[in-house]
């Protein structure tokens, strides 16, 4: 005894030390049958109890045994109670990896009931082959099934139906199932305590998993398929009648396999109820491979369904190869779209092949702004030519700079813009006395080109950009570049020209904080809308 003793608590205190441990407390009723299973995955099982270290074949007690990495208890017996283990034990290791604990009473009791809920004024069924009761269908799959409520028995096989369920029809269910073998005789049960209500309109069900799944296996192995649906919320009919199967290549399952596992339950996440049909495979042969394996759940609302596909192991870098390639492109989509003007630039100054137009064109701008704002016109004569011109190599003809005297404006406008490759309007938002109200700093940015008291407070060249846009937006041989100097832009004071090339082109916001070099991310925005420029003034750039 003490021996024994000594034995159990080792084992409990090797288990709290062991991944995986757990530890379960199951009353089976004497003289019947009971499958202790041990849920540890695919490796290799070993048992134990409190007694004996290890359990085999050979040295298991009588009335039990082991078939199919479960304890058999055939039938339970006064003697069998104690504490009983399973361990996962791996081929490459000697060490366990996980343990199992389990407390059994054998007593004379009815096992305790499993509660199940029926709607009234529906017909409701409960499902012997459930919960343990598989295993014992796996055994004789045509035992003799009885159905008894309250010492009356009921006609039913292994699904019993309730028509037209009422409250008359609440109490406790006993399916008693006698099976054979190895020619021997042996009882099974297990109760349902039924409770009943009035059911709310169920919905649709909706399969959450699996949604065209594909499960890389290897042929001899053992394989879960999961299926899980929403069914409704907690306030609504749990048990809606309802029905969620697999079928294989459009065959039940059931039918494709005797050796499949179901296993069905109910659970709850946040107020909202789920179905899960569970589909264990216990080894994979060739001809699972490749065809669909669907769960379907279907109630008085509707149906839904999802699918999963079994494929070689060998095959999973050839189906993951065009996702992997579909990740490649979004991400060269994605840093093209954000790094797409540094890109640019870096193949013009490095690509051998690229050639300053031959177009007949004399200048790479035309060089618009308004005449009456101060801050718009130092940009266009001091700091746009001092960066373009001197750093990068444009050529530009500013308005106010470059025309000859004696000309008519309007020819002369129109004879430049012809021989411009952009047109780059710079619009200002202050009015031309703005000057007197700058501080240091902003002095310093726009320095005075004249007397700001003595310019005109005049807009835009009408005949400008009038020349300027007709040239871009009917013959197609001018790109406009906007640039905005100072505040914000009043759009409602520009023409509709103006307002469309904003909305669909955009506009360069310049400010005074902005550094004068030509590798600052405004002059890159800049260099990026205007044409290509020879390379010896390029290289220079940092």
């Amino acid at each position: 005894m003490i021996h024994s003793v000594s034995l159990q608590c080792l084992i409990l205190t090797l288990s709290s030390f062991i991944t995986g441990y757990q530890h379960k407390l199951q009353e089976i009723t004497a003289g019947h049958v009971f499958p202790l299973e041990c849920t540890l995955g695919d490796m290799k099982i070993r048992w134990g109890s409190e007694k004996q270290q290890e359990l085999d074949m050979e040295s298991l007690p009588a009335g039990m045994k082991i078939i199919k990495q479960a304890l058999w208890f055939l039938p339970a017996q006064p003697s069998h109670s104690g504490n009983y283990y399973c361990s996962s034990w791996s081929n490459h290791s000697k060490e366990h990896n996980a343990m199992a604990n389990f407390s059994v009473a054998v007593t004379n009791r009815t096992s305790s009931p499993q509660t199940i809920h029926l709607s009234r004024d529906r017909n409701g069924f409960l499902n012997c082959k459930s919960n343990y009761m598989t295993k014992i269908f796996q055994l004789d799959p045509h035992p003799h099934v009885s159905w008894i409520k309250n010492g009356t028995l009921l006609e039913g096989d292994s699904l019993l139906l309730i028509q037209n369920v009422a409250e008359s029809d609440e109490g406790e269910y006993t399916c008693s199932v006698n099976f054979t073998h190895e020619g021997n005789v042996y009882t099974a049960a297990q109760t349902f305590r039924v409770r009943t209500h009035y059911a709310t309109i169920p919905q649709k069900p909706r399969v959450v998993k699996p949604q065209k799944e594909i499960h890389s296996v290897t042929v001899g192995s053992r394989h879960d398929l999961n299926c899980k649906a929403l069914v409704g919320t907690d306030q609504e009919d749990p048990v809606d009648p309802f029905q969620i199967y697999w079928l294989v290549n459009g065959e039940f399952a059931e039918r494709v396999s005797k050796h499949f596992i179901f296993n069905v339950s109910r659970t709850v996440e946040h107020s909202t109820i789920y179905y899960q049909n569970n589909l264990t495979i216990p080894e994979i042969q060739k001809e699972f491979l490749h065809i669909p394996f669907m769960c379907v759940i279907l109630n008085s609302k509707g149906s839904d369904n999802g699918t999963a596909i079994l494929i070689p192991a060998t095959e999973s870098y050839w189906v993951m190869l065009p996702v992997a390639g579909c990740l490649v492109v979004a991400l060269v989509l994605l840093v093209f779209h954000f790094f797409k003007v540094d890109l640019v630039l870096a193949y013009r100054k490095l690509s051998p092949c690229l050639k300053r137009q031959c177009d007949g064109k004399l200048y790479d701008g035309y060089v618009s702004y308004s005449h009456g704002n101060y801050k718009s016109m130092s940009f266009a004569l001091k700091i746009l030519p001092e960066i373009l011109e001197d750093h990068l190599g444009y050529k530009l003809f500013i308005s106010g700079r470059d025309e000859l005297p004696g000309g008519a404006v309007h020819d002369v406008i129109a004879d430049a813009v012809k021989k411009c490759r952009r047109l780059i309007i710079v619009l200002g938002s202050r009015s031309s006395t703005e000057h007197l109200s700058l501080n240091n700093n902003e002095r310093e940015c726009y320095p005075p080109l004249s007397d700001p008291t003595q310019t005109t407070n005049l807009n835009l060249d009408p005949y400008e950009w009038s020349v300027g846009l007709y040239d871009a937006l009917v013959k197609g041989g001018l790109k406009i570049i906007l640039v905005q100097v100072g505040g914000e832009v009043d759009e409602a004071q520009l023409p509709e020209s103006l307002r469309y090339i904003r909305r669909t082109q955009g506009i360069l916001r310049w400010k005074q904080d902005y550094i004068t070099k030509p590798s600052g991310r405004f002059w890159k925005q800049l260099r990026y809308r205007m044409p290509l420029v020879q390379k010896v003034k390029l290289n220079a750039v940092v």
